[in-house]
């Protein structure tokens, strides 16, 4: 995730650095004005069925969270998710939700009951090798009773009906709301740590990754199937049907990739889609709410912002091996959102940081640190935010030759520190704390241990490492410790003192150890 947040060498004399996020560019396209026809009736929320007592869940019940130190009850344990299939009917008049989920996992311990994560939406049945099965609900966890115990190493396919008014994640007190936003003419999903759970049921933790496959379809509101509505998400469509009957639109979007839950993105409105443009094996697409963005936002995003991705690729994949994926894109909003997100393959832009190049670079650069590589768990954080901001610095570097890290950036930051200024180095950005999970110093004082860490190995044995890290953990999670060993290994050097200084103390190490 990127905030409207960039230091430079002009913002280092005695301020903070913040930069005021790009101001929202009126269009003299009007936005499109949609008159709901007939309301569509607001449907009764189906109750819950409700067991006469509640079930006993065995010997063997799974766990309600996968351990995190930040949030306990994300994810769940006993199971590995392998693929979402997940079928959805919206109704955009109503805006009410009815969601099919078929969710095949493998066990991975004998279980007699399972959690799954799930906020807000009502569960009408869960089936499983065609029973119905007995479940309950604690505040986001739906826990499934099995009628006979399920022994490891089972493939078990469970099958939810659900329905409701899909909204925020509740209960979790997350440092950023996340989860299925309605505005007045469309819907998005967005949101770290968590969002799927608002809209379906989930093993919510980045540390385990599954295919998707996403089925979707909506009735357009008769005053408005004269625009171009589209439903878009990640991976590729593989098809779009219209009925007959009724005029619904079905999309059907799958995944070649498996990418952890809350890197789903969601959009339903109406939209254009730019040229496809390719990039070697590079399949780039991007949408653009359109009205009312500016018609010719894709040229703007090139000419007037300078969105350059074909500097981008180059750069990145020479300093951090081959891209990842096979398609890449964004989706702009006309929202004010202040912040972008990683979603894999589609980043998410609100217009404000869509007319920010630098954080277009820090999100592809999470392709690789956030998306390809995931954190073991939310402490690790940094591992993300510091290698994307870094990697902008880098950009920077390599695309513009009088530009220098050390002098527009890491040297500057000691300075603020010696002005008073610990914004972007406290806390320490190794364990930050749950409720700090955003703060700055994740950020720059993680991309600043990356730079000290260069200075001190050296450029040649610094890149080997980087690359080393994404081939070695590239389509796994990592922790801190990984990364460390890693570093470790590559040079043959003890660094323990070096990282616990950058990540875990509150000082910063002193500056001129680094240029001795």
């Amino acid at each position: 995730m990127a905030f409207g947040l960039f230091l430079t060498a002009t913002s280092c004399s005695g301020d903070t650095g913040e930069k005021p996020v790009g101001a929202l560019v009126e269009s003299e396209t009007p936005t499109a004005n949609i008159e709901e026809a007939t309301p569509t009736q607001t449907p009764t929320p189906a109750p819950t069925p409700k067991p006469a007592t509640t079930p006993t869940l065995g010997e063997n019940p799974g766990s309600s969270g996968l351990g995190d130190p930040y949030f306990p009850t994300l994810g769940n344990g006993g199971y590995d998710v392998e693929e979402y299939d997940l079928q959805l009917l919206w109704d955009p008049g109503s805006k009410y939700l009815v969601g099919e989920a078929t969710i095949t996992a493998k066990i991975v311990e004998d279980l007699t009951s399972l959690n799954l994560d799930l906020s807000g939406m009502t569960v009408t049945s869960v089936k499983f090798e065609g029973s119905n099965l007995d479940f309950f609900r604690e505040d986001n966890e739906l826990i499934i009773v099995f009628q006979q115990p399920v022994v490891k190493g089972t493939m078990a396919a469970l099958e939810i009906s659900y329905q409701g008014f899909p909204g925020l994640v509740e209960n979790l007190n997350l440092p950023h709301s996340g989860g299925w936003f309605n505005t007045e003419n469309m819907f998005y999903v967005s949101g770290e740590p968590s969002s799927s759970q608002a809209w379906h049921p989930v093993n919510d933790h980045p540390d385990d990754r599954a295919q998707f496959r996403i089925e979707f379809t909506a009735i357009p509101l008769v005053e408005a199937r004269t625009w171009n509505w589209e439903f878009v998400t990640n991976g590729f469509l593989v098809e779009k049907t219209e009925s007959d009957v009724d005029k619904s639109i079905t999309w059907i979007y799958e995944t070649r990739y498996p990418r952890a839950p809350y890197l789903t993105v969601l959009a339903y409105g109406i939209f254009k889609e730019s040229e496809a443009v390719t990039l070697g094996d590079v399949h780039l697409r991007h949408w653009a709410e359109s009205p009312p963005l500016p018609s010719d936002i894709f040229e703007a995003g090139v000419e007037t912002f300078g969105h350059d991705y074909h500097a981008m690729f180059e750069v990145f994949t020479n300093l951090f091996g081959p891209y990842p994926f096979d398609t890449y894109g964004y989706l702009v909003l006309n929202e004010t959102l202040g912040y972008a997100l990683e979603t894999q393959t589609l980043s998410i832009f609100g217009y404000d940081t869509y007319q920010e190049p630098n954080i277009h670079v820090h999100e592809l650069a999470h392709q690789w640190f956030g998306n390809h590589i995931t954190v073991g768990d939310w402490s690790n954080i940094w591992l993300n935010e510091g290698f994307a901001t870094y990697a902008e610095y880098l950009f920077l570097e390599e695309s513009v030759p009088s530009f220098s890290i050390d002098d527009s950036f890491f040297i500057p930051m000691y300075e603020l520190v010696e002005q008073g200024n610990t914004f972007f180095t406290q806390p320490p950005p190794g364990d930050p704390g749950r409720d700090n999970l955003f703060s700055a110093s994740v950020y720059f004082r993680g991309a600043m241990t990356l730079h000290a860490l260069r200075l001190t190995i050296g450029d040649a044995l610094f890149f080997d490492s980087i690359r080393g890290y994404v081939e070695q953990y590239g389509g796994q999670s990592a922790t801190t410790n990984d990364f460390i060993q890693l570093v470790e290994e590559a040079t043959g050097s003890d660094l323990e003192e070096f990282f616990n200084g950058w990540l875990f103390q509150d000082n910063l190490p002193p500056l001129q150890e680094l240029y001795d």
